[in-house]
């Protein structure tokens, strides 16, 4: 099931395998097609589908113990010799909560055709889910196979499996740059400083939550050293909005929130003002 090939950090390989592979995932020989097309196919039999252990998944993520869906995996690894679900029932109660969000933004923000609400629900759930999933996937998997296995050892990161921390770690930043950000929509909004303020102080702890996670998902391999590495881009987000800030208090408004409103419904709220 995995490779058997450790790539030389100092050779430049890994960086070499993780650019190859994130162009397209089946490069990546630790993707599995086989198990990645039946877990496709199972997602229309509803009946086989564990929800209750999707949820309990979820409310792990939701009550801040997000190690608890990663025991999981391991546990995965002991019975069934693989770190991924095998059942996608967390993915498709995933995009059910994304469609509802979508809907509830959609209906927030003016859309009223159902055209509209079509294109928010294929960019929220084909775009910014499942193709930036894929991406997400494709390069952490790259990465860690080709950086972060510790030397000497034959393991590699499923592709799956990094899809499985894609979809964790996208859960916690949904749960508060969507579900949270909602309910401050007619504050963030605004033309206001304080608007551009709490919009992307939301973005920065949903980001942060997402690389959080995903620190987490890769830190239960065994097989993985340095992965704190995955923390590293909050701090840059964090400069990001302190400039932010920092322009802003001299009338440069950047509110991200706004931006992507703008390419939403392609509303033209001024994003600089």
């Amino acid at each position: 099931m995995y490779g058997h090939a450790f790539v030389d950090n100092e050779s430049g390989g890994g960086r070499r395998f993780a650019r190859a592979t994130a162009q397209n995932p089946a490069m990546d020989p630790n993707f599995d097609r086989e198990k990645a097309a039946a877990l496709v196919a199972r997602c229309s039999r509803l009946d086989l589908l564990d929800f209750e252990a999707a949820l309990d998944d979820m409310c792990s993520l939701c009550f801040l113990q997000p190690q608890r869906a990663f025991r999981q995996a391991y546990y995965r690894k002991q019975t069934k010799n693989a770190w991924a679900r095998d059942d996608p029932a967390f993915c498709v109660v995933q995009v059910g909560f994304i469609m509802v969000a979508a809907t509830a933004y959609g209906v927030a923000l003016g859309a009223r055709h159902p055209l509209a609400f079509a294109w928010i629900w294929m960019l929220a759930v084909l775009l910014h889910w499942l193709v930036g999933g894929v991406a997400a996937a494709t390069a952490t998997a790259g990465f860690a196979n080709g950086a972060l296995v510790e030397r000497g050892r034959n393991d590699r990161v499923e592709w799956l499996y990094a899809f499985d921390v894609h979809c964790n770690a996208f859960f916690a930043a949904f749960l508060v740059g969507s579900v949270g950000l909602y309910l401050l929509l007619p504050v963030a909004l605004g033309h206001s400083y304080l608007a551009m303020a709490v919009a992307n102080s939301v973005y920065l702890v949903a980001a942060a939550a997402y690389f959080y996670v995903t620190h987490l998902g890769f830190r239960a391999l065994p097989f993985l050293h340095s992965t704190e590495c995955f923390l590293y881009p909050v701090v840059a987000l964090m400069g990001c909005l302190l400039v932010s800030l920092v322009l802003g208090a001299f009338g440069l408004k950047v509110n991200v929130l706004r931006i992507l409103v703008m390419g939403l419904l392609g509303a033209r709220p001024s994003v600089l003002e």
